[in-house]
């Protein structure tokens, strides 16, 4: 019987998350890599670029913890250790209800499809973001740019903030970056001992004006001036304008837009969902078509809570719900793997950290074995990033 041919679209978390829950991970990765060789049940390729960013270390840029070098891995080592095809290319369309896949550079079949693509940002949502504007979320090169403009100001006046697409009920959008950018921002002029020569502002529109809690009270800690509620009407060299013409004055502004699906999403023949997305089931499933499946910043939730995110954490949910399901449909029952809706990161201010916490079945983080606001969680966080690295790395 020949085998099953499973395309996956993208290298990102979503994708490498799908790989490790649908294979076993190798405790002896040769032994793994020679049995793959030798007997596979599946005819698996990735279709992407081949480099991992861990996008989560972005934001320590600013203190100079991290770098580009120690956060993007060449994943075709890991995806070699599974006898995983790799090839080097960029998709342009999807058809025949996704068992076609169309690149730059040829066509491919598929038995099932797993898209982990990533999203598109709303950068004409605010006219000027393209021109005038920065974002972690772009990725390293982004940010480096930003660090260099930062490196060559003595005094000025810095924006941060970001803007959430709320068109499918959640939070699509990086907004837990930008908080972590202001404070480590804070912490790194006061390091050079010229944080007394800067403003720092952090701004969005989704927040409320009156908004408290323990982010808030973070910033507040810091000195950062708060203009929840706000947005600029356009980006401008020099800073911004508002609706009346009228300018802020801005010599650094760092900006994640809202998210939205990409081009291939809205031209290909997957179904897009209001906030355009790719429109998906509670099973990870895309509606309307057949043994085809996405998770992470490209997929829509169905029915979630209004602060639930999709990406980082909760793309490994996601994913892992997927694996068992895309098992199920190739033996030939039915999907019945949902996913449990949870936010769940480590906000790293430097000099201190909180654990930002929610889940749809309020079930705590690590059984509450770790405190929610301590400096300690620093090492928590670096620990839990140093041994993600290590599993592509080498395992």
């Amino acid at each position: 019987m020949a085998r099953k041919k499973i395309i996956i679209i993208g290298n990102g978390f979503a994708s490498l998350f799908f790989i490790q829950y649908f294979l076993l991970s190798p405790v002896f990765p040769l032994f793994a890599w020679f049995l793959r060789r030798v007997y596979s049940k599946y005819d698996i390729t990735v279709i992407g670029n081949g480099h991992f960013v861990y996008f989560p270390a972005i934001p320590e840029f600013i203190t100079g913890k991290k770098n580009s070098q120690g956060i993007t891995i060449d994943i075709k080592p890991f995806l070699r250790r599974r006898n995983i095809h790799f090839i080097n290319e960029t998709v342009t369309d999807i058809q025949d209800g996704g068992r076609t896949i169309i690149t730059n550079k040829g066509h491919y079949k598929n038995d099932v499809l797993f898209l982990g693509i990533g999203p598109a940002f709303l950068k004409d949502d605010i006219p000027g973001t393209r021109e005038h504007t920065l974002s972690p979320c772009d990725g390293p090169e982004s940010m480096l740019l930003f660090m260099d403009k930062l490196n060559s100001l003595t005094q000025g006046i810095i924006y941060l903030g970001f803007k959430i697409n709320k068109k499918d009920g959640f939070v699509s959008g990086r907004g837990g970056q930008m908080y972590e950018c202001a404070c480590l921002l804070d912490y790194a002029l006061k390091e050079k001992g010229i944080r007394d020569k800067f403003e720092i502002h952090f701004f969005s529109p989704d927040i409320a004006v009156d908004e408290t809690g323990m982010i808030t009270d973070r910033l507040q800690e810091r000195g950062i001036i708060l203009d929840y509620g706000y947005e600029p009407a356009e980006f401008v060299a020099g800073g911004m304008k508002d609706d009346d013409g009228s300018l802020r004055k801005a010599d650094l502004i760092l900006y994640s837009p809202g998210i939205t699906g990409s081009k291939l999403v809205k031209e290909s023949c997957l179904p897009v969902s209001a906030g355009g997305q790719i429109d998906t089931d509670k099973y990870g499933q895309v509606k309307g078509l057949t043994d085809v499946y996405a998770a992470g910043d490209c997929a829509s939730h169905e029915n979630p809570p209004p602060w639930v995110p999709h990406q980082a954490h909760m793309a490994q949910l996601r994913s892992q719900a997927v694996a068992k399901n895309v098992k199920a449909m190739l033996k030939g029952e039915q999907p019945v793997t949902t996913y449990r809706y949870e936010l769940s990161c480590i906000m790293n201010m430097e000099n201190d950290a909180i654990w930002l916490h929610m889940a749809s079945d309020n079930k705590p983080p690590f059984w509450n074995i770790f405190p929610k606001h301590s400096k300690k969680l620093i090492n928590v966080k670096n620990i839990f990033e140093k041994l993600y690295l290590i599993y592509l790395r080498y395992f």
